[in-house]
């Protein structure tokens, strides 16, 4: 059993793909090691039963870095020391580097994308040379290894590993998610995500599902989101605003449906109802696509994704498995790839492919990385 200390502003009760990935991370390790929490406000309700605890508020966020960094401190000298100190991303490296220092600990930082390419002269000057300083650093794709590298990250210390996903029990039945959602009989696409331009939903009905309907009105999509609150890169106009203008410039006002957030109940009813899902991202400087956790969820409930390949979905989506790659901003390919999909019924190799992205399977990962960074 190792003594270990997390540090991450992505952790409950705040939500998105990184917080469920480093709240899954910490309830793995905390079955098997003592780990310690320095998180956001309100985390400790999400702790394990006897865990040390110091919550910060997020905002802003030079502050919740300096005063996490206090926090590490006072439970070092007062508490003990770590073996390891663990970033939940690029964001804390600065926290993790000086614990582990005054520790004499191994200091591992979760790498995501965007934590690598920030634009910020600020984060680029002082934040990234410290990433460079972790022993490890572990990306979530083979793209943002490329950009760590990039960025001055020595190969050696990485390791990639891809997030994880709960892998649902007993899916609901096509059909029956279908005759719940009223769309029996008509074709079915499917977003979700939080709605940022890079996401590229508004261009996706500009340029793509326009083209679909043209040719075949039985076409219908399904957009499950809202805009962030507490995303670092929140946009400077509305994405949601720019989405209904699109469907009004086109008359798709019956064939888009906006559902706003969605929890896991309604969002596996959507998934299965879903012929394809559709992930139409575009290159937006200092935002990335650090994975396609979304795309092995889909897949999860038999639900193929149609890409394109930016970032690091490459690793999340394999061409007539789980669905299909386009070359970025080939939106009538796009359309082409979406028929083609929906026709081949990808629906068991999907499924298949997501086994391999348990979080059980993340968790064995986790603590080979581990294993390797206290030899």
């Amino acid at each position: 059993m190792a003594k270990i200390t997390l540090v991450s502003r992505n952790f409950p009760p705040l939500s998105g793909g990184m917080e469920r990935l480093v709240y899954e991370m910490y309830r793995g390790l905390s079955q098997a090691h003592e780990v310690r929490l320095l998180g956001p406000h309100g985390c400790k309700q999400y702790a394990s039963p006897g865990s040390e605890v110091g919550e910060t508020r997020i905002s802003p966020t030079l502050l919740f870095v300096f005063l996490t960094a206090l926090k590490g401190v006072y439970l070092r000298v007062f508490k003990g020391a770590s073996e390891v100190v663990i970033g939940g991303s690029g964001l804390v490296g600065p926290v993790v580097i000086l614990l582990a220092r005054l520790s004499g600990a191994r200091s591992v930082v979760l790498l995501h994308g965007l934590d690598i390419i920030a634009d910020s002269r600020a984060y680029q000057w002082f934040f990234v040379p410290l990433l460079r300083r972790a022993d490890v650093a572990v990306c979530n794709s083979r793209n943002t290894a490329r950009l760590a590298v990039k960025h001055g990250v020595a190969e050696e210390r990485i390791v990639i590993i891809n997030p994880g996903v709960t892998l649902p029990g007993e899916t609901p039945a096509e059909s029956v998610a279908r005759a719940k959602l009223g769309f029996a009989g008509e074709k079915v696409l499917l977003s979700v995500g939080r709605l940022l331009p890079r996401k590229g939903i508004t261009e996706f009905i500009d340029k793509t599902l326009s083209l679909l309907v043209k040719g075949d009105p039985d076409w219908r999509l399904l957009i499950a989101g809202s805009e962030p609150k507490n995303a670092l890169n929140r946009p400077t106009e509305s994405v949601l605003a720019n989405i209904e203008m699109a469907i009004a410039r086109h008359g798709l006002q019956d064939k888009v449906k906006l559902l706003g957030h969605a929890d896991d109940d309604q969002l596996a009813v959507l998934y299965a109802a879903a012929d394809a899902f559709v992930f139409p991202l575009v290159e937006t400087p200092g935002d990335v696509e650090g994975f396609g956790m979304v795309a092995i969820e889909a897949a999860a409930f038999g639900t193929p994704t149609v890409a394109f390949d930016c970032g690091g979905v490459g690793d999340a989506v394999v061409d007539g498995i789980n669905g299909a790659l386009v070359d970025a901003g080939d939106y009538a390919g796009f359309a082409d790839a979406i028929r083609k999909v929906v026709a081949a019924d990808l629906r068991q190799s999907s499924r298949q492919f997501a086994q391999d992205f348990s979080w059980a399977n993340y968790g064995r990962q986790i603590e080979s990385c581990l294993d390797e960074v206290t030899r």
